[in-house]
């Protein structure tokens, strides 16, 4: 890879760490955004819900990016109407 710049030249084990880097701060804002979701009131949960099924099926996404919203969609619908509990034998 030839640059103007050699600060801007990464090694591939960089790049590596770079990525894991990447990787645990959107685990963290993932994990925030689940927590808040709990805070929700019923009338708030129900509008992001909403617009993220919007966000699921916009053009302005690809598809792949439309699936991520759509299983985010699938998430916060569990957690906002939990499965009843299936009674044990």
């Amino acid at each position: 890879m030839t640059t103007e710049k050699a600060e801007e030249v990464m090694t591939f084990g960089e790049l590596l760490a770079l990525i894991s880097d990447q990787q645990r701060r959107i685990t963290v804002m993932e994990t925030a955004f689940s927590s808040l979701a709990w805070c929700l009131d019923e009338r708030a949960s129900q509008l992001l819900i909403h617009q993220l099924t919007l966000e699921s099926t916009s053009q302005k996404h690809d598809a792949a990016l439309q699936h991520q919203f759509a299983l985010l969609v699938t998430e916060l619908e569990k957690r906002h109407h939990p499965a009843p509990d299936v009674p044990t034998l």
